[in-house]
């Protein structure tokens, strides 16, 4: 449980710091940012396979990798990136892609760490109904800010139930509350 909080906090500042950088220099500075970093991300998780040793990087893939993920090391941080790019492709409203973000990141987290703290009714795999309520309760809070309160339940709502789909949620989250937004606003 510990490594997933610390992989959880990780996925929280680091989204955070990417929304923020979405609201203030605008959806294709963040694009290109992402693909730079996605580019290098994908240039450091090649080089540690080879068995090079990275420092700070090699600590930080240590304690928040997922057994599954070994074989590409840092593959949740990367499918986050290209979830991220291919969210920003497909869609330019920045207030749609903004909302996209904010359940891709606050959402996702928390239904993690709800899930892990108080799930008990099991549905779609290892997700819990707990953990897909907190989910929504915290895409909610954060929609709120941008949102009237009826489209940022509806986008909660759907980003998390998009979680249950079985593709990667770095894809089906964004891709759905977007759609989603551009419909209902």
């Amino acid at each position: 449980m510990r490594k997933e909080a610390r992989r959880q906090f990780i996925h929280f500042c680091f989204g955070s710091l990417f929304i923020a950088i979405a609201a203030l220099q605008g959806i294709e500075f963040t694009r290109v940012l992402l693909a730079v970093v996605f580019a290098i991300g994908l240039l450091v998780s090649f080089l540690i396979k080879r068995g090079a040793k990275i420092p700070v990087v090699m600590q930080v893939v240590e304690r928040v990798e997922r057994d599954y993920e070994k074989r590409l090391p840092g593959k949740g941080a990367l499918l986050f990136f290209l979830g991220a790019i291919i969210l920003m492709l497909l869609f330019q409203e920045k207030m749609v892609v903004l909302g996209a973000l904010c359940v891709a990141v606050y959402g996702d987290a928390a239904s993690t760490v709800f899930g892990i703290a108080f799930g008990r009714h099991r549905i779609a795999g290892k997700k819990t109904i707990e953990g897909t309520v907190g989910g929504i309760a915290a895409s909610f809070a954060f929609l709120q800010l941008l949102f009237p309160w009826d489209i940022a339940l509806a986008a909660a709502v759907i980003g998390m139930l998009a979680e249950l789909l079985p593709f990667d949620d770095n894809f089906t989250i964004p891709i759905a509350v977007a759609a989603a937004l551009t419909i209902l606003l």
